[in-house]
Order: C-alpha cells, then structure tokens, then sequence
C-alpha cells in the first residue's frame, strides 16, 4: 500500500510542478486542479506518515479523512470553468463539505492525542456523517459532471476526456460507498470490516494516482503544444524578416507573403478568425479580464491556440499580449475622456486595473508605446484633469 501512496503522492506533486511553471499562462480552471491536486497530496502524505509511524493505531483503521470529500466539488467547478459558467461561489461550496469535516476530524484528533490514543465514543457519529457525505457527494457531483461534458467547448479535447475518466472514477467509488452502507444495514460485516476497509483505501490510492497521471498527461500536452509553437512562431518570424531584407524597398508585397497560402492548403478562414476576435474585444471586451490567456481567448472563439497565435502574427503583426494589452489602453483612454467630461479626479492606476492590467510596470510600458508617452505626462498636458496621486 505504501508504494501506490508514494505514487500518488509523486504523481501529484509532479503535476502541481507543471502547473505552477506555467502559471503566467493558467486560467482559473487551471488554478482549481492546483487546489486538487494539493488536497491530493495533502491527503497521500498524511497517509504515507500514519502508515510509517502508526502502523497498528486503531484511529488509523477506522477513521474517515475529511480531505477527500473536496474531490468531486473541485472537478465540478473544473467542469464549470472549461464551459466558461464557474463562478468563485461554486469553489466555497465545494469546499464546504471538507471544511465541515475537518471540525470533526481535528475534534477526535485532539482527543485521541490527549487521552494517549483512546478512541472517543463520538468517533463513531463522525465516521457515520462523513460516510453518507462521501456516498452523496461521490455519486451526484460526477453525475452532473459525466452530463455536462457534451457542452465544454471542442477546444478542450484532452480536458474534457480528463474531467470524463476523473469523474467515472470518482462515481466508481460512490457506488463502492453506496453498496457498502446498504450491506452494512442488512448484514453483520464486522468480521470483514478490516478486509473491505483496506481494499477501499487501495482503490482510492490508485485511482488518485491514476487521476494525478492523467492530469500530467494533459499538461505536459499543452504546455509542450504552447512553447513548441511559440518557438516555432519565433523561427518563421526570423524568416520573414530576413526575407524582407531580400526585397526591394518600393515591392509593395506584404510583410508575409505566405498567409494566402497557408489559407488556402490549410483551409484555415483566418479573416473570420479575425473577425470573431474583434467581436470579442469590442462587443463583449474580454480584455478587461485580467486573466485572460491565449488559450481561454481561443476558447471564447473556438479556435486553436495555433491558429488564433498565427491570426494574430499574420494580421495583426502583434503578440497576444500586445493585442490585448492595447485594447486595453484604449479603455484607459476612454474611462479618462469619461472622468474628463463629469469633471471628476483621475486615479490612473485604478483605471489601469480596471482595464485588465495587473501590473503598474506594465500598464506604463505600453502607455508609453501607444500613446507616446507615460500617463502622467499625457495628464499633465491636459489641465482639466484632476490628477490623483498614484
């Protein structure tokens, strides 16, 4: 048992890992498999250590860890944000139940710790509670969860596959739970309870290793799919360059001569790529998300990365971030001619984190570059304004 602990564990850390290297690049749903997988290695490591120092305590056979009981809540809201409908309040509640527990859980803790490892009588109504907790939440999250997955976007291929076998595995163990609860009322089963007790707990290892893989595999996919792009963008960009500089100066060719061609081998429509990005910025202005990544804006448009990057580079002649981000300044701008005709006192980074931006440095970085020079400086040539300190 100790061995399949001690992978989950790794698998799980491993996973964390890669998470948190591309952590410029995550969206929020990313950031809910970090919470997942920390609860997952949280919870394998308590075990490991209570297997190595406390092989024979009782309280370790017979007591129900409050940690797992976020599992299905997590890959619910996992579920909700690849569909673009989560919400922060769907995190609290699925956090809820576990955060019950662990009141219970700490209680009998602290009791078994202050009367030298004797079991308090009330243990047995925290197993009771904390069990029908598992059956529900193991089989109605993962229920919504396998009935939702037709509508998460296409883009989300891997994820979506991900969230299917999680959830499977996750209902899996909710009918282990379920049929052990009705055994347990119509027979006597505390011979057995040791043996069915032990082969539960190994289940839910494995199957939490074999999620922490999964989500490996996923990750390593995309993480490879962006930065493999992105080098191979760099590349093509250097020899568009260098071909430039074998044109003549009067050639009235465009700057990359290839996209015709791409379009028409690849059958890629770029301009109505283009066209359904614009809608995005200006219609609905994802930009003011300061979230917001390459890969959830080609979610939003149900493009690639691949393409969406490329649209960009082609006809745009901008990075990502240089598109949004001058979106973005516009809005600045606009909120500023706004205060400007009420007459009311300018505070330039409030307006610059409302815009999407999530940095002072870089908001006056492209400020500068868009407008041609720093914020204050474009108030100060302006008198109306009111300027607040920032």
């Amino acid at each position: 048992m100790n061995y399949i602990i001690i992978v989950g564990a790794t698998q799980a850390l491993m996973a964390l890992g890669i998470l948190l290297k591309d952590k410029k690049n995550n969206g929020q749903h990313d950031n809910i498999l970090s919470y997942l997988l920390a609860s997952i290695f949280l919870h394998l490591a308590i075990s490991f250590a209570l297997n190595v120092f406390w092989p024979n305590s009782k309280i370790h056979q017979q007591f129900n860890t409050f940690i797992a009981l976020a599992y299905p809540g997590l890959l619910w809201c996992y579920t909700r944000y690849l569909e673009d409908k989560g919400k922060p309040i769907d995190i609290l509640l699925a956090m809820f139940p576990s955060i019950g527990a662990s009141l219970g859980y700490f209680w009998v803790a602290a009791y078994v710790i202050t009367h030298s490892g004797e079991l308090p009588t009330f243990i047995k109504l925290y197993n009771s509670i904390s069990g029908y907790a598992y059956t529900v939440l193991y089989l109605v999250y993962p229920l919504k969860i396998l009935a939702k997955t037709h509508t998460i976007p296409a883009f989300w291929k891997l994820e979506k596959r991900m969230a299917r076998l999680a959830a499977s595995l996750f209902l899996f163990v909710g009918f282990a739970f379920l049929v052990i609860s009705i055994w347990t009322r119509i027979f006597d089963i505390s011979t057995y309870f040791d043996f069915i007790h032990l082969w539960l707990r190994l289940i839910i290892y494995s199957i939490l290793a074999v999620i922490c893989i999964s989500i490996i595999y996923v990750k390593v996919n995309s993480f490879l799919y962006v930065h493999l792009h992105q080098q191979k963008q760099i590349k093509l960009r250097v020899l568009d360059l260098q071909h430039e500089d074998r044109l003549d100066s009067s050639t009235d060719k465009s700057q990359y001569p290839s996209v015709e061609e791409n379009e028409k081998n690849a059958g890629i429509d770029y301009v109505s790529i283009l066209a359904k990005v614009e809608n995005l910025m200006s219609q609905h202005k994802v930009f003011l998300d300061s979230s917001l990544t390459l890969e959830i804006l080609a979610a939003k448009a149900d493009v690639s990365r691949h393409h969406l990057s490329e649209t960009l580079n082609q006809y745009r002649e901008k990075s990502f971030y240089q598109y949004i981000n001058e979106y973005r300044i516009k809005e600045v701008v606009t909120l500023m001619d706004l205060y400007k005709s009420k007459g009311e006192n300018i505070n330039i980074l409030a307006m610059a984190f409302q815009a999407g931006f999530h940095s002072k440095s870089s908001f006056n970085q492209y400020f500068k570059k868009v407008q041609g020079c720093t914020p204050s400086a474009y108030l100060k040539a302006k008198p109306q304004y009111n300027l607040v300190n920032t």
